[in-house]
Parts: structure tokens; sequence; C-alpha cells
């Protein structure tokens, strides 16, 4: 029983280290404390330059550059691949190990079907989630991006020097994807694609059924441990012999700890769902709030840049030390417009909608560079700020709009 004890102390402690790291991965980019920088430490290869360059020379370092661009900042199927790899290896264990334990008195014969149906549905979430048009904007489609109003606060009229297209409101150029999208939220490295206006349902759909699967899977397994428990090893009837000879019932513990030694593969993988399922869970409530509050991903790092500008000019202005904490007042986000009208230009993108050119695009103050918004009244005139204010972009006046072959 030590050596058991011992085993699960080693398992918990991976599991709850798998979990902080996942939180790290996950949510640490956002944040600026000890979580960031540990962030910044896991997914940049920086941290290993000095070490690699006293060890093994410069040339070595150049080679884990070469590789970070690779691995990090072009497009690449590694996560796709190791997706794969991952449901392919964990439902032939599944298959292996758990399936001929089906069906059982407490699990009937038709989920031995409905597992291999959850299976396929989430691989061609997968694929459909990591193929569609995330809302890619060219010259030939700018019309359709082009109904979003600028708010003159985090958003203004620019031009994209690498697509040579005006950039509409809540786009962004992505450095990986080397390309402008409409309403960009972040690139995720497991689809190989940026979750904008266009997939961001699908990719809502891939977090919300595979934290179903996953839970299933879980369901699956309590199932499968109950029959083994009860009716295979009928632990509850066994019982041992005490130091006063009298027989003692095993506990509830001592249960989990046999099943363990005998289908350890089992509840590993009911274990690893759940976690997973919570994980996957926690991240598509994330999104569920940013749809509530009118944001992507990206324009919550816009808004905290801004947050933390008007904090600094609210000092400077009044001398108040920094360790104090300064609430301020941020202008109205205008893309927040209930969440039923939030939820269904996710369900159905303004872009897909049917527009007529460019006429109703510049009566909302859309893409049309150098048109002042007249649907929408910004309580603060106010220079942009975020990450779209990179040597990338450049804002146009009107003769620039005038000149531009998609102007009328």
């Amino acid at each position: 029983m030590a050596t058991t004890t011992a085993a699960f102390a080693v398992y918990g402690t991976l599991l709850v280290g798998c979990a902080f790291l996942l939180y790290v991965c996950m949510f640490g980019g956002s944040s600026s404390g000890w979580v960031g920088k540990l962030h910044d430490m896991l997914t940049t290869c920086s941290c290993l330059g000095p070490c690699l360059h006293r060890v093994f020379g410069p040339r070595c370092c150049a080679a884990l550059r070469r590789v970070e661009d690779v691995c990090c900042w072009r497009p690449n199927p590694l996560l796709q691949l190791f997706y794969v790899a991952l449901m392919g290896g964990g439902f032939t264990l599944f298959c292996l190990h758990s399936l001929p334990h089906m069906p059982n008195p407490r699990l009937p014969e038709w989920h031995r079907f409905s597992a291999y149906a959850t299976m396929l549905t989430g691989i061609v979430i997968f694929i459909f989630a990591s193929f569609a048009d995330p809302g890619t904007i060219t010259p030939a489609r700018l019309h359709r991006f082009s109904q979003v109003p600028f708010d003159g606060v985090i958003y203004a009229p620019k031009m994209c020097r690498t697509c040579m297209v005006p950039r509409p409101a809540r786009s962004k150029h992505c450095v990986i994807c080397n390309k402008c999208v409409a309403k960009f939220d972040h690139h995720c490295p497991w689809l190989n694609t940026c979750v904008a206006e266009r997939n961001y349902r699908y990719f809502l759909s891939f977090l919300s059924f595979h934290a179903f699967l996953c839970f299933y899977s879980t369901y699956i397994h309590v199932k499968i441990t109950h029959h083994l428990a009860i009716d295979v090893h009928r632990l509850d009837e066994a019982y041992f012999l005490g130091p006063n000879g009298q027989p003692q019932y095993l506990t509830n513990w001592q249960c989990v700890q046999y099943l363990f030694m005998h289908h350890n593969i089992v509840l590993a993988i009911g274990i690893f769902c759940f976690v997973i399922g919570i994980a996957l869970s926690g991240f598509w409530g994330y999104h569920v709030w940013l749809i509530w509050c009118g944001k992507t991903t990206n324009e919550t790092f816009k808004w905290e840049d801004l947050q933390f500008d008007l904090q600094e000019e609210y000092r400077k202005k009044h001398k108040v030390d920094r360790k104090k904490k300064i609430k301020v007042k941020l202008p109205p986000n205008i893309y927040a417009r209930g969440f039923f009208q939030n939820v269904l230009e996710v369900v159905y993108p303004l872009s897909s909608r049917p527009v007529q050119g460019f006429k109703q695009a510049r009566a909302a103050g859309g893409a049309m560079l150098g048109f002042k918004p007249r649907s929408f009244n910004v309580a603060r005139e106010r220079k942009p700020r975020g990450d779209d204010s990179s040597d990338n972009d450049e804002p146009l006046d009107a003769a620039d709009v005038s000149n531009h072959p998609h102007a009328e």
C-alpha cells in the first residue's frame, strides 16, 4: 500500500503541475505579473540563448533562432499533428482497455456506437475549424468587411503596408499568417489559422464539443470503474483481517488504489479527460464572456493598454505615487451592443450578410477611410492605442482615400 500511495502522490503532483502549466500557457499571456513572466519564459526560446551560447557557441544560437522562427512565427502543422496523435493515441487506448468492458450492467449497448460517433464528430469539427476562412481581407472582398464603424478610441482608418489594403475596424494584420483578417481574435496554433470573424463560431464549436467529448469520456470511464469495482471485483464486499483479527471492510481510498493497480489505464484516461474538459470549458467560458463584453482577445490587450496610459497620464498630472491604485473611466465600447446582438454577429457574421457596395459602409463609418462615423457618437476623441499602430500600418488622409481604387 505504501508503494501505491507514493505512486498516487507522484501522479497527483504531475496532474497539478500539468494543470498549472496549462493555465500559464493559456492565460499567462494576458498577465503582467510573475505568471506572465513565466509564460514568456515557457513560450520563447530566448531564455535558453545565454546558456547555449556559452556551451555550444553562436552557431547553436543561430540554429535555435531559426527553429523558433519556424515553430513560433510561421504557419506550421506541429500542434495539429500533436492533436491528431493525442486523439488517435487516446482512442487507441480506449479501444484496447475500456471498450472490452462495454456494454455492462451500468452502460447500455448504444454507448459503444456513440463513442465512435462522438470521436468522429470531433475530428470533423477540427478539420472544418482548421480550414474555414477566418475572414481574409483582400481588395476584392474589402466591401464585405466595411460595415463595422471606427470608434476613434482603439481603431482609426489605416492602410496596411504589407497587404496594401485599407484596414477595416476591428481587423488586424497577423504576423504569423502574413495577412489581414477581419475582427481578429487571436492566432490559434492548434488550428494553424487565425480565429477571426468568419471562423469564430467554428472555433467555439471546436472548444464546446471537445469539452463535451472529454466529459462524456469521463462519464463512460466512471461507469466502467463502478462496474469493475462492484460487479467484477466486488470490492463492496471485500475485507481484510485487522491487527486484532477482526474483518475490516475496504475504504474508498483503498478501493481506488486497488483499481489503479489493476486497471490503471482506464482510470488514467478518465482523469485525463476530466482535467482537459475543465480546461476547455474554462477557455470556452472566457470567450463567452468576451462575447458578452463585445470584445475580442486582441481588443482586451488594447483596452488594457488604454487603461494603463490613462492611469499614467493621471499620475503625471496629479503627481500620484505609483504604488497607489487609480481607477480611470474608459470611453464606451461601441461594439458591445447587447449579448443577443453580439451572439448573432458571431453566428451570422456581418461580412456574410448581403451588402450593397460601400454606401452602407460609408453611412456607418466603416472602412471608407477618411469619413467620420455617423451612426455612433464617440464620447472622447483620442488616438487609438494598441498594437495596430505598428510600422505595418499608416493612417490615411482624404487624399489617400480619393486615390484608392476602391474609393467612390
